[in-house]
């Protein structure tokens, strides 16, 4: 019998098409041509991408969900960690509330935790159906739209096209700030094909003494519809190694104010507006009293650790704060019930260490989606104690916490998936 979840075959590649099109009207799948394009990624994904892989879940030989698995490199403070991810999550219209999803989810989790996987990620759909999952939020992104006047000019002179010819520069460039950003994910060579190959795209970089050390990809789009000449720049990725890059590339953003009448950019960074002349939006919404909107914030990427004592074994090398201390703790997971339950964490100037016997000088417990937040980093400690999202035995070691998962960056993530 043809049941249970498994990888799908290019035999079901028109059904994973359909059932991907009528779950995602939005993108367009149900159009002919689109939908045509669409198979056609499917299909080489199928056939010539190792690390990408769809699965089906199948009942009375039919298919009725689809997902896509993702294994990831991502940086993790510091520690280069093989992680997953799942996108693409769809269910057939009929079978809707069926408990397909929540199938297809326990699935993908067991079978990651059993490869000797701690850590997964997710776009959601929406944000409370896959916190009751156990994910847990990330950093929020920040759309800004500015004016090019307000980023300074400094010079542009070391800035250049950038194409397919430089694929390999670029990606090295690119891992260069993975190694330096908690929480990005390497690119595969296959990826960075991918995204140089799209059409409309620009990318332009910065070149210091014949190495790239910054780039930027962009297109333009109209925004007035009697007025072919009113466009906006919008960024598609943004990464630099240095200030002077920094500068190179915002000062070339500056010098398009004659034919851009805004930059949209998308960045995880609370304090990029420190670099606007003028951060304001262009909405003149006034915040109250006098709060001059500057951008608008989303939530999207979300973490899961799936193996806990793993997850530490894996990130030993990796100092939380400099305390000693013996932590127990004590995590909720009633959708994953095999992780459900209490470790003995030693840190020893903030390495740690899962142990089987010790008196705990203090017991903390909270749910798996904070923390899940709370060891990437996107949250302090102190935050989830004070909303009653985690508890301690004794307050007075709220301090010793909080020093002891304090991060010195929120992880950035620019990969879609």
């Amino acid at each position: 019998m043809n049941e249970g979840i498994r990888p799908v075959t290019l035999e079901e590649l028109d059904e994973v098409v359909r059932i991907a099109a009528m779950a995602y009207p939005g993108s367009n799948f149900l159009a002919p041509e689109s939908r045509q394009r669409f198979a056609e990624r499917v299909k080489d994904t199928l056939q010539n991408d190792p690390y990408v892989s769809f699965h089906g879940c199948f009942r009375d030989e039919k298919l009725v969900g689809i997902m896509r698995w993702h294994d990831y490199y991502m940086n993790v403070h510091g520690t280069k960690l093989l992680t997953g991810g799942i996108g693409l999550v769809a269910v057939d219209l009929l079978h809707k509330k069926e408990k397909v999803a929540k199938e297809m989810l326990l699935h993908f989790l067991n079978t990651y935790r059993d490869r000797g996987i701690s850590l997964v990620s997710l776009y959601p759909f929406r944000v409370d159906f896959y916190k009751q999952m156990g994910f847990g939020t990330s950093t929020k992104m920040n759309q800004y739209s500015i004016k090019p006047s307000s980023l300074r000019f400094t010079g542009k002179e070391q800035i250049d096209y950038l194409g397919m010819e430089d694929k390999e520069e670029i990606l090295a460039c690119y891992h260069r700030i993975v190694r330096q950003t908690h929480g990005m994910i390497t690119k595969t060579d296959r990826e960075m094909t991918a995204f140089l190959g799209q059409p409309e795209q620009i990318v332009v970089g910065c070149r210091n003494n014949g190495r790239i050390n910054g780039y930027l990809a962009f297109s333009f789009q109209n925004v007035h519809v009697n007025n072919r000449m009113h466009n906006n720049l919008i960024v598609k990725e943004f990464h630099y190694e240095t200030r002077e890059a920094l500068a190179q590339l915002t000062s070339f953003l500056n010098s398009q104010g004659d034919q851009v009448h805004r930059i949209i950019l998308t960045i995880q960074d609370d304090d990029f507006h420190f670099l606007l002349s003028d951060p304001s939006n262009g909405t003149a919404n006034l915040l109250p009293s006098v709060y001059h909107e500057s951008s608008v914030a989303g939530v999207g990427l979300m973490h899961r650790i799936i193996d806990v004592p793993l997850f530490f074994k894996q990130l030993s090398q990796h100092r939380f704060g400099r305390e000693n201390a013996l932590v127990r703790m004590t995590i909720r997971d009633t959708f994953l019930p095999e992780q459900d339950g209490s470790w003995l964490i030693r840190f020893t100037e903030g390495l740690p260490q899962v142990v089987d016997e010790g008196q705990a000088e203090v017991e903390v417990s909270m749910d798996i989606s904070e923390f899940s937040s709370l060891m990437m980093g996107a949250v302090s400690f102190q935050k989830l104690y004070m909303y009653g999202l985690a508890e301690i035995d004794h307050e007075d070691s709220l301090t010793m916490l909080e020093s002891l998962f304090q991060v010195r960056q929120k992880p950035r993530c620019t990969t879609a998936f």
